[in-house]
């Protein structure tokens, strides 16, 4: 509750350096809020312990509020795209040894994946910008993403694709459980980094990856988890900001779980891992700081 408390805190003593709509300004928010206490206030019965406990509860519900109300502000839309941005390079030393380690056999042919019409398809989800691009050999290549802007940056990286020998097959606005444009058996590979857990349900995303899998087909995931270490600071922080995380499109998901689907769903997990990240001296704060906790690994469809 402290965390929670400091978090709402803080959060109010930054408003008086964000810029608010021109007709909507920090006192109508004090007034509001003033107008909503006093009827409260006059509906309560006059017994001291139950209007503390009325009070305390409308404060701490307040306070967890004040970052959602503000999600359109300077600030908070800042830390959004730090989110998003860190979602789509998973740019920490760590993710970035863990992906290359991942995909390299992808380069090296070693990889033994099943072709379609005799080419390798790579599908991507919530590619971004193709980030990833460097990773991939000589196949065909479709990129989703939720986000819509996500095309124009792919596209500028046409000409790169093309120098890799990457064809560049087509952008799909989706999330990860709705790949309907994409036919059964038709792909050779999934790359699934950061990705489920903007999906709106985590089974119907798992069994979308499968469908559209070839026999034998992989799925190399790399996925931010809810940390198993109960009462520590970083689950305290992903419970504190698990609100503004679902505001972001962004929903944690359990490692177990994530294991225990895949292997639920017609795959078999080749490897399955988990770590938890140094932030230190990376200016990540707030709500990114609940991102630490991550399982990767690769699982194969039977």
């Amino acid at each position: 509750m402290t965390s929670t408390l400091i978090s709402g805190i803080t959060t109010i003593t930054t408003i008086s350096a964000i810029s608010l709509s021109d007709d909507f300004t920090l006192g109508d928010v004090v007034d509001n809020f003033k107008e909503v206490f006093t009827w409260i206030d006059s509906w309560l019965p006059r017994n001291l312990i139950v209007r503390a406990s009325v009070y305390a509860t409308a404060t701490l519900i307040t306070l967890r509020m004040v970052p959602v109300m503000l999600r359109k502000t300077a600030v908070i839309k800042s830390v959004e795209f730090q989110n998003r941005y860190f979602h789509r390079s998973t740019f920490h030393p760590d993710l970035l040894k863990i992906k290359s380690n991942m995909l390299k056999e992808l380069k090296d042919g070693s990889h033994n994946l099943p072709l379609y019409n005799e080419e390798l398809v790579l599908l991507e989800l919530n590619a971004g910008g193709g980030s990833n691009l460097s990773y991939y050999p000589e196949c065909r290549y479709i990129a989703t993403d939720y986000l819509e802007d996500g095309k124009e940056f792919m596209e500028d990286n046409a000409s790169n694709m093309a120098a890799m020998d990457i064809t560049f097959d087509r952008y799909l606005h989706t999330i990860p459980d709705r790949l309907v444009s994409v036919p059964d058996n038709s792909v050779s590979a999934v790359i699934c980094f950061h990705s489920l857990c903007s999906s709106l349900t985590l089974a119907l995303a798992v069994l979308e990856i499968r469908r559209v899998l070839m026999p034998t087909g992989k799925v190399y995931f790399l996925e931010h988890v809810s940390t198993s270490k109960k009462y520590s600071r970083l689950w305290l922080a992903q419970l504190n900001f698990q609100i503004q995380m679902y505001f972001w499109d962004c929903k944690f998901v359990r490692g177990n779980a994530l294991r225990r689907m895949f292997n639920q769903s017609g795959f078999k997990v080749q490897q399955y891992n988990e770590i938890t990240l140094d932030f230190t001296g990376m200016q990540i704060k707030g709500p990114m700081t609940s991102l630490a906790s991550h399982a990767y690994g690769v699982a194969v469809k039977q």
